[in-house]
């Protein structure tokens, strides 16, 4: 399985070390659960972009420290790839930036909660299973790093997750379309080096609460394979 990866952090608004530390991890978990895949970095952030949504066999759009409705270059050419990457039927994965940007280039809606930040392991149901969702899960804990989210889903999206922070958690477009809030690829070392830069921001009450969290198992292994089975469903 070809797969690229369309990184959306910006070196502009990520400190260095993040962007230091970021594809290693994630790479990390692709050779842990899916040794057989060879993955293709894409520095969209930067205006590296494929030249075709044809050029891989499976699409992961990562987080970001920007917004998806955010007037910029690089974010509009990134949805028009989502736009053609869909009517082409091709395989599309989106983790918290890129679950916001698929919905938002499909006719959704993405808005700053007006709970504030969600970080830290949260726990979620799972309300509708598909057949490549296995092992099943009624109930499911990721990481988490967010103060947008997906408001109003594509028209033709299917709900598959949700809890009272975040109703739309996590859905699904026919067969090729798989999108989660969560970060299934985070680690609880690089969780909490990104909220101690987030004090401020966050605020110290949901800072300590989050990093009590983060001792918590959550279900990377499961969503990771997920994943995998969907790439060939």
């Amino acid at each position: 399985m070809k797969i690229g990866i369309l990184n959306a952090y910006h070196f502009d608004k990520t400190p260095g070390v993040y962007q230091e530390k970021y594809m290693p991890m994630l790479f990390n978990f692709l050779n842990e659960y899916w040794p057989e895949a060879i993955a293709t970095e894409y520095k969209v952030a930067q205006n590296n972009f494929p030249q075709s949504e044809h050029e891989q066999q499976l699409w992961l759009i990562t987080g970001s420290p920007l917004s998806a409705y955010d007037n910029i270059a690089w974010i509009n050419q990134l949805k028009e790839f989502i736009v053609n990457a869909n009517s082409s039927k091709s395989k599309l994965i989106g983790l918290c930036f890129g679950h916001q940007i698929i919905a938002e280039a499909l006719g959704g809606k993405v808005e700053k909660s007006q709970q504030g930040w969600g970080v830290g392991v949260r726990n979620f149901q799972i309300i509708k299973n598909k057949p490549w969702m296995t092992p099943q899960l009624t109930q499911c804990s990721l990481l988490f790093s967010h103060q947008d989210q997906v408001i109003n889903l594509p028209h033709n999206a299917e709900l598959l997750a949700t809890d009272e922070f975040c109703p739309n958690q996590m859905y699904s477009i026919d067969r090729h379309i798989f999108c989660m809030q969560g970060h299934p690829e985070f680690t609880a070392d690089y969780a909490k080096e990104r909220l101690d830069t987030r004090v401020e921001k966050v605020g110290s009450d949901r800072y300590k609460l989050a990093c009590s969290s983060l001792g918590q198992t959550t279900q990377s292994k499961e969503i990771w394979t997920w994943i995998k089975n969907f790439s060939s469903y």
